[in-house]
């Protein structure tokens, strides 16, 4: 199996973090995190969204997993857009060729357990891989399907902070609840 590989060009990346969290690209907390995707408690990855509205489908994923409305949170503790200055070569799982290559089902991430993503991780970080950008989950548990055209409108990365050329630059980081705001999709 020949995966595709993404020069992936396109800044910001935008990464969801917590007001208390001091550094925004320390990646070591994916570590710890018994529910990640492209990772494993062996090598962090840096988890960051290719466009604002998936950056805002994860917080509200996050959410409507603690069950709690923006409303419902003080300011202190609402979630932070981190913006970041990266590129890199990664796993193409945006497309359905890149998808298929990687040796899982073209509907991804429908059906697509996560000791799958863990097990593929693994072996693309242990050959030097930057990075994997692909179809958010996040999206998808909220029916989202649409996966072609511009994928920073679905897209997620995963930055190996271990294997990657260039180190990357918080550009800002964004305290207001403006980002989480619904806006209307083109």
């Amino acid at each position: 199996m020949t995966e595709r590989r993404l020069a992936h060009r396109h800044t910001p990346l935008y990464r969801v973090v917590k007001a208390d969290w001091g550094d925004p690209l320390d990646a070591t907390y994916s570590q710890r995190k018994p529910d990640r995707r492209w990772n494993t408690e062996a090598f962090p990855a840096l988890y960051c969204c290719c466009g604002l509205g998936v950056a805002r489908a994860v917080a509200l994923d996050i959410f409507r997993v603690a069950g709690l409305e923006l409303e419902d949170l003080q300011p202190g503790v609402r979630p932070q857009l981190a913006e970041i200055e990266w590129r890199g070569e990664v796993i193409d799982m945006v497309t359905e060729r890149g998808v298929v290559a990687a040796g899982f089902a073209p509907e991804y991430p429908s059906a697509v357990d996560r000791a799958a993503t863990r097990a593929a991780a693994e072996r693309w970080h242990s050959t030097g891989t930057e990075g994997v950008c692909a179809r958010s989950a996040s999206l998808a548990r909220r029916g989202f399907a649409a996966w072609h055209g511009d994928h920073r409108r679905f897209g997620e990365m995963a930055v190996y902070v271990q294997n990657i050329a260039s180190t990357p630059q918080l550009r800002r980081r964004r305290a207001d609840a403006r980002w989480l705001r619904a806006r209307r999709l083109r």
